[in-house]
């Protein structure tokens, strides 16, 4: 039986110090998923979820990978991504609590570092000719099926026909991937879009304004940034994210095990603190 609550209490921890490093370097982040619909609907946690999920801007996703590895090492955390660790297969970061371990859906077999974690996901732009989206869209998922099958080549299916892709090292398809869901980013007027969602391309919708207008709402006992039209968000996202699902579907999706070492849980002041630091 996974403890959701130990889960939980770890990753607002974990989201505490991400917090805390944005706010010091000027990142602006965002809850997103269901996590938005956690602060909307739960003032937190959906129940039955186990993970964080939160977004950035591709150019301070960038500067977050920069800045962050090094300042979360310090405090008994560490940051997964494919730049700095060729193992991890994901185009977005993880940030995980050392001293936990975990065994993930989807992910049983990985070689990869695997923590309590929260998700950092970039957002990028999408182009807006509706041929251009389904190519972006192609190119990314034959990508990812050619570096699941290098990485778990006992878990995916095999290709009838080689890829395109097939000559490429692992590095040389993260570096396509990383181009192809960057092409339109010089294009400011254009809606960004999570391309690692695991909904529909383009689902995972965010206009240029929202990402200027933030507020912050109470999760658990912290306080932290979310659209301030979260509502139209979590509509393009959801539909009416308000309604609970069925019984059948209220399940957790991510951590199958769970194990933890010599991680230390901080104490209720130091997280009672960051609700009063970001309340004033």
């Amino acid at each position: 039986m996974i403890n959701l609550d130990l889960i939980h209490r770890i990753e607002l921890e974990i989201l505490t110090k991400v917090d805390q490093v944005n706010s010091k370097n000027h990142l602006t982040y965002v809850l997103t998923g269901g996590s938005a619909i956690g602060a909307a609907r739960h003032h937190g946690f959906i129940p039955w979820d186990d993970d964080i999920d939160i977004g950035l801007t591709r150019t301070d996703f960038e500067k977050f990978l920069r800045i962050a590895p090094h300042k979360l090492n310090h405090s008994g955390y560490f940051v997964e991504e494919n730049r700095l660790d060729p193992k991890y297969e994901y185009d977005f970061a993880k940030v995980m609590a050392a001293g936990t371990h975990i065994i993930e859906h989807g992910r049983e077999s990985t070689k990869a570092r695997n923590g309590i974690f929260i998700d950092v996901f970039p957002f990028d732009r999408m182009p807006k000719q509706a041929s251009e989206q389904q190519q972006q869209k192609i190119a990314l998922t034959e990508i990812l099926t050619e570096i699941r099958q290098r990485l778990y080549p006992n878990a995916e299916p095999q290709q009838l026909f080689q890829s395109k892709y097939a000559d490429m090292s692992l590095n040389e398809l993260y570096e396509t991937r990383l181009s192809v869901m960057t092409k339109y980013d010089g294009h400011h007027n254009l809606p960004f879009i999570n391309m690692s969602s695991p909904y529909e391309y383009g689902q995972e919708l965010i206009e240029p304004w929202e990402f200027h207008h933030i507020i912050r709402m109470k999760f658990e006992n912290l306080l932290v940034p979310i659209l301030a039209d979260y509502n139209g968000y979590l509509t393009r996202l959801y539909g009416n994210y308000m309604k609970l699902p069925p019984l059948e579907k209220r399940i957790q999706r991510h951590v199958l095990e769970v194990k933890v070492d010599n991680y230390q849980l901080g104490t209720q002041n130091e997280l009672r603190n960051n609700w009063e630091q970001a309340a004033s």
